[in-house]
């Protein structure tokens, strides 16, 4: 009797293999969720990055034609700008509106994530 004593008070250390593998998924769970917000992260970069780009070509577009007016610009032009990361279509319109002023509309197009996007700007300025 005495030796059945002896060995059920002895303990045993480490984890079971259930207590592991619950771990392992909890540990598992963890990642995937830190990994979709990085994957998350980045595309909201992409995007930031690529709408600040095309404002920015639209604004100075639209600062040319207003500092030079638009009687020195043709009615209708499309460019393209080229960066490291995308490809953008800088199209102006210019429609008289009376003898002293004229509408600029500025167009930028770019392509994200495989779907087209179009930014808009229109300025009234001076012939």
């Amino acid at each position: 009797m005495m030796k059945l004593m002896k060995y059920s008070k002895k303990r045993i250390f480490g984890f079971s293999l259930v207590e592991v593998m619950i771990a392992a998924a909890i540990l598992a769970m963890g990642s995937i969720s830190v990994f979709q917000l990085f994957t998350f992260t980045t595309r909201s970069t992409r995007a930031i990055y690529n709408n600040s780009v095309a404002l920015n070509l639209a604004r100075t577009t639209l600062e040319q034609v207003e500092a030079l007016g638009a009687s020195k610009f043709p009615a209708q032009s499309a460019s393209e700008v080229k960066t490291d990361r995308n490809v953008f279509t800088v199209e102006t319109n210019i429609s008289k509106l009376s003898k002293i002023f004229s509408q600029a509309d500025v167009a930028v197009k770019y392509k994200e994530s495989g779907r087209d996007v179009k930014l808009s700007l229109s300025m009234i300025v001076y012939n």
